[in-house]
């Protein structure tokens, strides 16, 4: 794959040496000198492995005598410049060469650079592109592909004396090194028992295998085989002991529509040379052996779907879940495909409650599901007047400690002044996020309460890398450095609040391990966006939601200032669009907003709640396309049962987070809940769960809870914001829960559970006697359909409000049948 282009000098002859590249294409500047050290490989963005390109119909065309073809003929072995011959060579001109023998057509190759081999394209200039071109989804969009020619996979480099280095696996227990940002250092993260040490470049990493001062080296196979083969310094020392799959394919590159119907003939070449063998003598010529047969076909997973057991034959698919099984009606069994030391904070998670069957079904999973909840919880929906108020009424029929106030009323309003005086005036008893200059009032103010809340939340400045120029970090790490975080915290934020050091606050374990974010220089931000090819700035729109959040306490003036930050110290005009709450929401979480003020609070203190949730391999395209570095160190963390190795493990993560700068963290919010005094048993949860059953509202009868914002809807495994998980709260019940007030999780529908030794087993057993809303008892199958549904994409149950469940792919992995 290219983009970037590595130039190194390894001999006292000058060579020549291509790098790897990713996808994504750099801002074109001339063919670079060659240099003493060479620029890291950013990690391709993970996909599946691409479909080839369908040919197109022949057309009346004449036939095609000569083609004209571009490649950028400096990354050997593929494609270079013969130091002795000056003649264009190397694995993709001689097989280009054997398919025109085959199909009796001449060909005329154009050495053109990488910067401007797509333009030329387009032009009209040549008639293809050969040149070790990545096939993605992206790319596809624009131009035809042939056939995959070639499987760019990543090579294990040993000395070439090694004989137990075969495999991945053989890497257990050894030193591996591999380039930072590089689909190779993604590998090594994801092999279980290997020790990763990252090097700037390749070549250093070579330097210390072949001085014994590492086991392997993992790079893409062409690198492998340039360094281990054709290097001078390194040929006869170093070897590839073997390969790891990865799937990503090059291909021949056509306008789209193929004009000059280039790619039947490449196809065709290409099937003919495969079966002739000549493809295989190619392959050994340049990469020192036949290249690696395609592992046979595994069976298809076998899904078991019944009332009692939700099951899958194995973990191939990528998500947490193997099966859910309903022992007898009062006991549930969880087996996962590895081990979860956090999976009991999870199941108490409010996005996971019990739903009656029978109501799942009648509803369809949709419909009054959203509006209408029936749960077990100490309160039930007596009437939800969209755009006033939600009443709910008491339980009567609760298995546990009865709600002290017969009423429940919860009210809206984003102004956080107006909710205040909503307080004042009697006709509140509680409100949520008072503004922070309003503190010291109501301090004052005998008859009202102020309950801090611990700031286990983050805000962020969000960038979707597929919109320009937000797809450059070079760009994203000069506004990271641009932006005076300390100022919007001093200035807008309540007396609790920090600047962040990380994106997960210090008090969940792991938070603050790696390094520190960058630190604001306003000189180094204008050189970085200058040397990004932006050294005027640029214009972009700044999106944010008009709803006060404790990690957002004041949203407008956050906007205006970070808007005057931007264009006072890097000369970029940022358009500030204010959003509807709920189409914000959808448009964040699809990608679709280039710049955005977002943030997010805890659902239980865990990392794999904050960078799970955002940054791993379930996470919703929010920022654009993901880092599988990042997923790889968040995945291997998630299973590890000591403490001290995740923590090392989100170091890792933090500093890759750091440098890849999908966001930029800003605040941990100090916040609070304000009741009037007399309100026995308030208080302000962590997690922003507020339970308004336990309180005693002065022994009145009614209470009323003024938030934030509107919830979208209350079916909340559909859902993920907190005025929505909230109302859910107080009708819906998990497995577990969480302490009132607290993060300890705590025993809820399930009054008992246990786990085997090493974590993938978990038994749940239920309380006896637990009714429904609507008088249905509680069982088992209640508990595996209620997750079933959302583990399963194709799940004829699974509707909810958008669809997308993204509580639980983030927090359980990927969806069974997920295309």
């Amino acid at each position: 794959m290219k983009s970037l282009r590595l130039i190194t000098l390894l001999t006292v002859a000058v060579m020549v040496l291509g790098s790897l590249a990713a996808c994504a294409q750099p801002t074109p500047t001339p063919t670079p000198a060659p240099k003493a050290q060479p620029a890291p490989t950013p990690a391709p963005a993970a996909t599946a492995a691409p479909k080839p390109t369908e040919p197109p119909k022949p057309t009346a065309a004449p036939a095609v005598k000569k083609l004209v073809i571009a490649s950028d003929a400096t990354w050997p072995p593929m494609e270079f410049v013969d130091e002795a011959s000056k003649q264009i060579v190397g694995f993709d001109i001689d097989l280009i060469t054997a398919i025109a023998k085959d199909q009796k057509f001449e060909f005329e190759i154009k050495n053109t650079a990488w910067d401007g081999i797509f333009a030329g394209l387009d032009g009209a200039a040549y008639d293809a592109v050969l040149s070790s071109v990545t096939i993605t989804d992206e790319r596809k969009q624009k131009y035809d592909f042939s056939d995959p020619y070639f499987n760019a996979d990543q090579g294990i480099v040993v000395r070439a004396d090694d004989a137990a280095i075969k495999s991945a696996a053989d890497l257990a227990g050894k030193t591996v090194g591999a380039q930072l940002g590089t689909t190779g250092e993604a590998e090594v993260l994801k092999i279980k028992g290997a020790n990763l040490k990252p090097y700037d470049t390749a070549d250093l990493a070579m330097m210390d295998l072949a001085n014994k001062k590492i086991d392997a080296v993992v790079v893409d196979t062409p690198v492998a085989a340039d360094f281990a083969l054709s290097s001078a310094q390194f040929k006869g020392k170093l070897k590839i002991g073997a390969t790891i799959v990865t799937n990503e394919v090059f291909g021949l590159v056509a306008k789209k529509g193929d004009p000059k119907q280039v790619l039947p003939l490449f196809n065709a070449g290409l099937k003919n040379v495969k079966a002739s063998g000549e493809y295989d003598k190619i392959y050994a010529k340049w990469f020192g052996a036949a290249p690696p047969k395609p592992a046979a076909a595994k069976p298809p997973t076998q899904i078991t779907a019944t009332a009692t057991k939700y099951a899958i034959s194995d973990c191939d698919y990528g998500g947490e879940f193997k099966s859910i099984e309903a022992v007898d009606d009062l006991t549930v069994k969880f087996t996962l495909c590895a081990s979860d030391v956090a999976f009991p904070s999870k199941v108490a998670f409010t996005a996971f409650a019990i739903h009656p069957s029978e109501y799942l079904q009648k509803t369809a999973g949709g419909g009054d599901l959203l509006d209408k909840p029936i749960g077990t919880g100490p309160y039930k929906v007596e009437k939800w007047a969209k755009g006033d108020s939600i009443i709910f009424k008491r339980n009567p029929d609760y298995w546990g400690d009865k709600a002290i106030a017969e009423t429940l009323v919860f009210r809206w309003s984003k102004e956080g002044a107006a909710r205040l005086l909503e307080l004042e005036a009697g006709t509140a008893d509680g409100i949520d996020n008072p503004s922070p200059d309003d503190f010291k009032k109501i301090e004052a103010n005998k008859a009202l309460k102020l309950y801090p809340r611990e700031a286990l939340n983050i805000f962020y400045i969000g960038f979707s890398n597929l919109k320009p120029p937000f797809d450059n970090e070079k760009v994203r790490q000069a506004i990271a450095t641009g932006i005076d975080r300390k100022r919007i915290v001093d200035n807008f934020y309540p007396v609790g609040s920090v600047v962040a050091s990380h994106f997960t606050p210090c008090a969940i374990p792991g938070g603050c391990d790696g390094e520190e974010w960058y630190k604001f220089d306003a000189a180094a931000a204008k050189k970085l966006l200058a040397d990004a090819g932006f050294p005027n700035g640029f214009e972009t729109e700044l999106s944010y939601r008009d709803v006060v959040r404790g990690y957002l306490p004041q949203p407008g003036v956050v906007a205006q200032d970070i808007q005057a930050q931007l264009k006072a110290n890097l000369n970029i005009t940022a358009k500030i669009k204010v959003m509807e709450s709920g189409a914000f929401l959808d448009a964040a979480e699809a990608g679709e907003l280039p710049l955005h003020l977002l943030g997010w609070g805890a659902d239980y203190p865990d990392q794999t709640n904050f960078l799970d949730y955002h940054f791993g391999k379930g996470a919703s395209p929010q920022f654009g396309k993901g880092f599988e570095n990042i997923w790889s160190a968040l995945d291997k963390a998630a299973k590890l049962i000591d403490q001290a190795q995740r923590n090392k493990l989100y170091g890792e993560a933090n500093n890759l987070i750091k440098k890849h700068v999908p966001m930029i963290p800003v605040a941990h919010g100090g916040s609070a809940t304000v009741f009037k005094a007399d309100v026995k048993a308030a208080h302000a949860s962590p997690l922003t769960n507020e339970q308004f059953g336990v309180m005693d509202p002065g022994g009145r009868k009614q209470i009323v809870w003024v938030q934030n914002a509107e919830p979208l809807s209350m079916y909340c495994g559909d859902e993920e914001d907190g005025e929505s998980l909230r109302a859910c709260d107080q009708v819906n019940e998990g497995l577990l829960a969480y302490k009132v007030a607290g993060t300890d999780v705590t025993p809820a529908l399930a009054e008992k559970y246990s786990s085997n030794a090493d974590l993938t087993e978990w038994v749940f057993t239920l309380r006896k006697g637990v009714k429904f809303h609507d008088g249905s008892a509680l069982d088992a199958k209640d508990v595996v359909l209620s997750y079933a549904l959302q583990w399963d994409a194709k799940h004829p149950l699974r509707k909810g409000r958008t669809g997308t469940f993204t509580y639980f792919s983030t927090l359980f992995g990927a969806f069974l049948n997920a295309e």
